[in-house]
């Protein structure tokens, strides 16, 4: 803009690019919200209509073709993990939550952060050299996976918990089945997006999916031995463009080479396919999702 008040024709055409790139940005925000709406009421009642039954060949051209050994005995400790991963202060809104985890979760809170990480690494089992490149929400997500299965227990987001979590823990200890408790996707936004007949059976059986804001894990079973396994396979993949874009806090940055939910809803919803007989649901483990920020 000069000093006439008259608008430079570079300025005007980078504003009408913006305007243009918000507008199709919301356009496709309203389409996918409008279209997960949809597959929301069409299957929620699918497991009752059609119940689900696991067939490998459907699924062989996937990660899931492939069973992980499983290295260690597994365990359920009554410890819930909560994780800060950077070295930003937290929100008053965070703080407000993590005492409220600490006097209503009903069981004991490990907040691992960059100074206690170390206390939780496994010798012979240190974190992917990728680890530090990844934005913080990722480090949460790969912890969340590490932590499951070296430790097991449970892990919680910095959110108001509705409830104790103490009754949910005693009825999964008593149940060697089950390596898995969580509140059931209510959504079917909620799930990891992946394309073909994977994705499709996702969406049509997002019921069959655990919350992953909240909830407990046996440390090594298949579940999270192949959680780690498939999150090492994606983050060798893209170690060099890591290196050269990093994710910063939320990874927004321009380069950076990881989708939001690849290192959680992209893996754990398949699995949850492939493992559905041991996974439970219980909605005492559900969160507040409202300005938790």
């Amino acid at each position: 803009m000069g000093h006439t008040g008259t608008v430079h024709p570079t300025y005007a055409l980078r504003q009408l690019k913006h305007a243009a790139f918000v507008q199709r940005k919301r356009a496709r925000r309203a389409y996918r919200h409008g279209k997960f709406a949809v597959a929301t009421a069409a299957f929620r009642d699918m497991e009752r209509i059609h119940p689900y039954a696991y067939r490998p060949e459907r699924y062989s051209d996937t990660f899931l073709a492939t069973d992980v050994e499983v290295r260690g005995t597994s365990a359920f400790p009554r410890q819930v993990f909560a994780l800060w991963t950077g070295s930003n202060p937290m929100s008053e809104n965070r703080s407000r939550n993590l005492e409220a985890i600490k006097e209503s979760i009903g069981l004991p809170l490990e907040l691992v952060t960059p100074a206690t990480l170390h206390r939780w690494l496994v010798p012979g089992h240190p974190l992917h050299p990728a680890y530090e490149q990844l934005s913080l929400i990722h480090r949460s997500d790969y912890l969340r996976g590490y932590l499951m299965h070296h430790h097991g227990g449970a892990y919680v987001d910095i959110k108001l918990p509705l409830a104790s979590w103490e009754p949910a823990w005693r009825q999964m200890a008593d149940d060697p089945a089950a390596w898995v408790t969580s509140y059931r996707a209510d959504h079917a936004d909620w799930i990891g997006k992946l394309p073909g007949r994977l994705g499709r059976d996702l969406l049509v059986r997002y019921r069959l999916m655990f919350g992953k804001g909240g909830f407990m894990m046996r440390s090594y079973t298949p579940i999270t031995a192949s959680w780690v396994e498939q999150m090492h396979r994606v983050l060798d993949s893209r170690l060099d463009a890591l290196s050269e874009h990093p994710g910063g806090v939320f990874g927004d940055a321009g380069g950076y080479p990881l989708g939001w939910t690849d290192l959680l809803g992209r893996i754990l919803d398949p699995l949850t396919l492939k493992y559905a007989d041991h996974v439970r649901f219980d909605e005492r483990l559900l969160l507040d999702f409202h300005d938790y920020r």
